[in-house]
């Protein structure tokens, strides 16, 4: 069973495995429409680095999963990093980029939809496609 809840407060919080398989399904898009990314604030002297997910597209068009913790953070981020780091060491989320060259922030993707699709149990790979082809 994969943990549904991610964070205290807003955090990402689903409802059932259902729902974050097609969270993880949306996320595996290429060309992203949530952009999944770390700080290292460490490195700026803050206490430690953050995950989080920035929405490029309209909250109403985000799976449900995604959609009510967009909505209550009242802007297009969320700060989860307990979440990226499963995304990155359970779901292949293996490839980054760094925009500034300042080894501060680094965008993270999937190896492929195909390394994601393979973390996925056979019966939740309905619920990762619906996500995919939201």
């Amino acid at each position: 069973m994969v943990q549904l809840d991610w964070g205290t407060g807003i955090g990402l919080h689903f409802h059932d495995e259902a729902e974050y398989y097609e969270t993880l399904g949306y996320l595996a898009k290429n060309p992203a429409l949530v952009d999944v990314y770390t700080h290292d604030n460490d490195r700026s002297g803050a206490w430690a680095g953050q995950g989080k997910l920035q929405s490029r597209v309209n909250k109403s068009r985000l799976p449900d999963g995604l959609r009510r913790s967009f909505v209550l953070s009242g802007d297009d981020r969320l700060s989860v990093t307990d979440y990226v780091r499963n995304l990155v060491y359970n779901h292949a989320f293996t490839q980054y980029y760094d925009p500034t060259g300042n080894f501060y922030t680094f965008y993270r993707f999937p190896d492929s939809v195909t390394a994601v699709r393979a973390t996925v149990p056979r019966e939740n790979l309905d619920d990762f496609d619906r996500g995919y082809n939201y």
